[in-house]
């Protein structure tokens, strides 16, 4: 069960207002590692969430800049560009419609109980829910908020009962298990150019895909 919140005023939010467009950052803590010889300072340590009406984008890559994965939803399609770049490589895969993004997995789902407890975090108010994982019985809290409007934030994820944006959650990537906490939001205006597939990338099938990402990761 996470223990704590980071708390960050951030004076670009105005608490009255919802945020439609911008950027937030996420710190990412490593729950558990399936090889203990890979290490962990190579690990990406920070995740970004970039959105607007339109699409949001979550990119995770490496320190170093070796790899990045980055998920592209059209959330009016519903539909969603898994892309991965290794080296010099660039794959991409197109997704079915509510498909379930590759970042978790399918066959996880969650009750979801709602608490009463509110507070801030990364500068605007959050509300917390206990997340039990029906499979294995595990618990913790996750954090979410209603003041930045992203239409169907979970929309095909095992968080999909909860309506709001993720702030604080757990995220289980092959054997790699993380917690990513918000810790800043940027406001500011972000185009549907952001958005668009960039030059160089390879279409492959979700098969390959899920064969690159267990290979790459730990």
């Amino acid at each position: 069960m996470i223990s704590f919140f980071l708390l960050i005023q951030c004076s670009d939010v105005i608490e009255k207002d919802k945020l439609t467009e911008g950027i937030i950052e996420y710190d990412i803590a490593y729950v558990n590692n399936s090889d203990r010889s890979f290490p962990l300072q190579l690990l990406p340590k920070t995740m970004e969430l970039k959105f607007n009406r339109n699409y949001a984008a979550y990119t995770i890559e490496d320190r170093v800049g070796l790899f990045s994965i980055s998920i592209i939803t059209n959330l009016k399609k519903r539909n969603h560009l898994t892309l991965i770049k290794v080296f010099n490589k660039k794959y991409v895969y197109r997704s079915e419609k509510k498909e379930t993004p590759i970042f978790f997995d399918a066959n996880t789902t969650y009750y979801v109980n709602f608490l009463k407890d509110t507070f801030h975090l990364a500068g605007i108010p959050c509300k917390k829910a206990s997340v039990t994982d029906t499979k294995s019985r595990k618990n913790y809290d996750v954090a979410y908020t209603s003041n930045i409007d992203v239409p169907n934030p979970n929309l095909n994820t095992p968080y999909k009962d909860i309506n709001g944006l993720l702030m604080e959650f757990v995220l289980q990537m092959k054997n790699l298990k993380m917690t990513l906490t918000a810790k800043k939001i940027i406001k500011k205006k972000i185009n549907d150019q952001n958005f668009v597939l960039p030059d160089g990338y390879k279409f492959i099938s979700k098969k390959q895909m899920e064969e690159i990402m267990t290979t790459l990761l730990p």
